[in-house]
């Protein structure tokens, strides 16, 4: 029997080959995305779970709170923090502090005096490769950590060095200041997985960077919170009293000054596998975290997409039950009962739907680059690995068939063969108001995913081109020297001596106007934060700052606008005057601008005067608020130097600065970038999010276009002699076409109503995450209802236009 319903199937399939190959694609189409999709999502919920121990692995948060507000939540904490938990919590199985050093180090391969300036650096404690799992290609993890100057570098970065020879033993300097040093190589560790949140190059060891870096040993290591800790917890142990215990550190070494401050220090546990998704700090080192906002995004077009693919399998299957009348009405004559028949059809769907799960596992490994170059990252097909992955695939397909199956099955069992025979099928339009559901349902979908795509490339179109409040346009930046630091300090010269005669140089040229040096550039954070408050306040009344150091030049080179203003010295000491920007002035509740002028604030043990006050400006993303900032006036800071220059001969202007800068810091590489671009690059997650869901919502509008192609088809078929009749009593082309398309018009129409209240609410949420966002207005409305309805059109015209052009003879002859 089951061999006779095979060939039954088989033979139905083959006979009607443009429905068939309609749904088998669409339904490989909708599974393959889905897979895809879901290979995403599955990449993005397994960062960091590789470590063996991954699940008592926990990173140190804390919270700052003032005068109950939460002035700072961040993953850094003390030093001293971490070197009493580990010698006074017993809990604790493995406790590593790790430190990412806010500067470049230019590393140099004193063999061939190969240089490069790195900046993927990461100082940490000897237990860093016992609490992590990263494989060593070449050394012993018990001893690559064991001398004061060993170092583990990456494989990347031995290939770089050292060529193809194992670079173990071998030795490698650096240069910046009090980092300078000399290191052995004591082991190379394999490609780090994608799929972690730590990516470095160099792993130095942390003694090393606190003996250089006095500040760090301040206060016994209690007074800067510049270290990331991770612990891992005993299995029997509670880490709610492991909090508590931290806590209870905090409070035995830094209790009494955090009362004056009318300050609390709150630590919290994070999971190691919920940082790439759950880390919503004010203050973070990761710039690549994921957005767990995202991935439910993703989720629900998956679904989506898969739920079309079977609705348009429904919507055709029951369409085509007239073909079949004949065929059931036979059936039944001779015997056949209704679960015969319902069987029969059953096994069709199962044939269809299991030939599309097969087509669509490769289709996704076709597509799987694709999905790589778009996210920017290796993402291999793990998912086909996992016994769970394929438990699941096989009862979402299986459920799926059996859902989308049932309801055509009974739709064509359920009539009386006497009717069948006799009228020779049924009406096809018995079903259609849930056709037209289906329909609506389909349209729906393709107007929300449309519409959230236009709203993702308008929020990221308008942060790119909005005004900046300051001018980052022809600026090439320059990172600044490191080598020539160890030789001024040898040698007792001053920086700013050096910096200038660089700056003298690289003026000369026509096409360049200034030059300024800084601590940092927009869009690439701030030296520090810090409590800051002013002179005559108590020491309670504090306010969190960022803060940048740069020279004089520095306002006029990025045409930012003072509020007001004193002259600024010509020569003047470094760290003794301050501007600020607006956000600051409220912050400190100065109350006007020309008020604040020649008041001091005061931050650590420094008092500095403000010399003025600058308008407010995007120094970060507009995904953030203006904050409370302090440019620090320092000649001698010169970690960037920015230069504007006009670009008619940029290749001349590189070269001039290229052969200026060797020759005032010999030994340091030359290395530069724009600045437009590089600020740009901040909104890379939302430009690879947009990018995301326009090819998933591409898919989802082709999967209902091939079903809105078929129906159309179907219907026009079916009203061959109907239009025969219309053409023969005159009807014109432009009404046929009418005819054939205004119920799909209408039910796009109410498609659009319905989206409405959707896309208002949904754009809004999502737009929440933007301190600068557009405004949702009637074209986030209009236009995904224009396109879909352009698109709709493209897709059946032709099928239309070749039925209204049909000679009428051949349509009414057979009658």
């Amino acid at each position: 029997m089951w061999k006779n319903y095979l060939k039954i199937a088989y033979r139905n399939l083959r006979s009607n080959k443009v429905f068939s190959t309609i749904n088998i694609l669409g339904l490989a189409v909708g599974m393959g995305v889905c897979l895809l999709i879901f290979q995403y999502i599955h990449f993005e919920l397994s960062y960091d779970r590789f470590h063996p121990n991954s699940e008592q692995i926990y990173r140190l948060t804390q919270t700052i709170n003032k005068r109950g507000e939460i002035i700072s939540y961040s993953p850094f904490t003390t030093n001293g923090l971490g070197a009493e938990a580990k010698t006074n919590l017993p809990e604790i199985e493995d406790l590593v502090r790790v430190n990412f050093l806010d500067l470049s180090l230019v590393v140099i391969n004193p063999d061939d005096q190969l240089s490069h300036q790195e900046d993927r650096l990461l100082f940490v404690d000897p237990g860093f490769l016992d609490l992590f799992h990263y494989p060593l290609k070449y050394g012993d993890k018990v001893s690559v950590f064991q001398e004061k100057h060993g170092i583990v570098i990456t494989e990347r970065m031995a290939v770089k060095y050292f060529g193809d020879n194992n670079p173990v033993g071998k030795t490698l300097e650096t240069s910046g200041g009090v980092m300078s040093g000399s290191f052995v190589v004591s082991g190379v560790l394999e490609p780090l997985p994608e799929n972690s949140h730590l990516q470095f190059d160099f792993l130095f060891p942390l003694d090393f960077l606190i003996s250089k870096y006095g500040r760090y040993k301040s206060g016994g290591g209690w007074d800067w919170d510049d270290f990331v800790t991770y612990i891992s917890i005993q299995d029997h142990f509670n880490p709610i009293e492991t909090v508590e215990k931290f806590e209870d550190l905090i409070t035995l070494h830094k209790g009494e000054e955090l009362e004056k401050l009318n300050e609390k220090w709150k630590i919290g546990l994070q999971p190691l596998s919920e940082i790439h998704l759950y880390s919503n700090f004010t203050r973070d080192f990761e710039t690549n975290n994921g957005n767990l906002r995202h991935l439910w995004f993703f989720a629900i077009v998956a679904s989506f997409i898969l739920l079309m693919a079977w609705v348009n399998y429904v919507n055709l299957t029951t369409s085509q039950a007239m073909l079949r009348s004949k065929e059931v009405g036979i059936r039944k004559s001779i015997g056949a009962d209704k679960g015969q028949l319902i069987s029969q059809f059953m096994l069709e769907a199962v044939l269809v739907n299991f030939t599309a799960a097969v087509l669509a596992l490769a289709l996704s490994a076709v597509l799987l680059p694709v999905l790589q170059e778009l996210v920017g990252k290796n993402i291999s097909f793990r998912l086909l690995s996992d016994p769970i992955f394929w438990v699941s695939f096989i009862l979402t397909v299986g459920v799926g068939t059996l859902l989308s199956g049932l309801y055509p099955a009974f739709v064509l069992t359920s009539f009386r063969p006497v009717n069948l025979i006799k009228t020779g099928g049924f009406n096809p339009t018995s079903n259609w108001s849930l056709r037209k559901s289906l329909i609506v349902f389909q349209f729906f979908v393709s107007l929300l995913l449309i519409a959230g795509t236009y709203l993702v490339y308008q929020q990221v179109l308008y942060m790119k081109n909005q005004e900046l409040g300051m001018d980052v346009e022809e600026i090439l930046v320059i990172d600044g020297p490191r080598v020539i630091v160890e030789s001024v300090i040898e040698n007792g010269t001053t920086l700013s001596d050096h910096y200038q005669a660089f700056k003298n140089q690289a003026t000369t040229q026509h096409s360049i106007s200034s030059v300024t040096s800084s601590s940092s550039v927009p869009g690439k954070g701030y030296i520090f934060e810090s409590m800051v408050r002013k002179s005559t306040d108590p020491d309670e009344n504090l306010a969190m700052g960022n803060f940048v150091l740069m020279d004089r030049d520095f306002i006029p080179s990025y045409g930012l606008e003072f509020i007001a203003s004193t002259e600024i010295p010509e020569n003047i000491p470094d760290w003794t005057y301050v501007l600020i920007n607006e956000a600051a002035l409220e912050a400190l509740d100065f109350g006007s601008a020309d008020a604040a002028l020649g008041q001091e604030v005061e931050f650590f043990s420094y008092k500095t005067k403000i010399l003025g006050v600058v308008k407010n400006f995007h120094w970060d993303s507009l995904k953030d608020s203006y904050s409370p900032t302090f440019y620090i006036l320092d000649n001698a800071y010169g970690v960037y130097f920015s230069v504007r220059m006009n670009k008619s001969d940029i290749q001349g202007t590189i070269a001039h600065l290229k052969q200026s800068y060797e020759k005032v810091f010999p030994g340091d590489p030359f290395s530069y970038f724009f600045l437009d671009e590089e600020f740009n690059r901040q909104y890379q997650a939302d430009l690879q999010f947009g990018k995301l869901f326009t090819s998933f919502s591409s898919l989802a509008v082709f999967m209902a276009c091939l079903g809105l192609f078929a129906l159309v088809s179907f219907s026009a078929s079916m009203k061959t002699k109907e239009i025969g009749i219309r053409k023969v009593l005159g009807a014109t082309s432009r009404s046929l076409i009418g005819l054939l398309t205004r119920e799909y018009l209408y039910l796009l129409l109410l498609a659009v109503i319905l989206t409405v209240p959707v896309i208002y609410f949904w754009g809004n949420s999502w737009l929440e995450n933007f301190a600068f966002r557009i405004n949702i207005g009637i074209a986030a409305f209009l236009v995904p209802g224009a396109i879909m309805l352009v698109i709709a059109m493209v897709t059946v015209m032709g099928r239309i236009l070749s039925t209204t052009r049909e000679n009428p003879v051949k349509a009414l002859k057979a009658e």
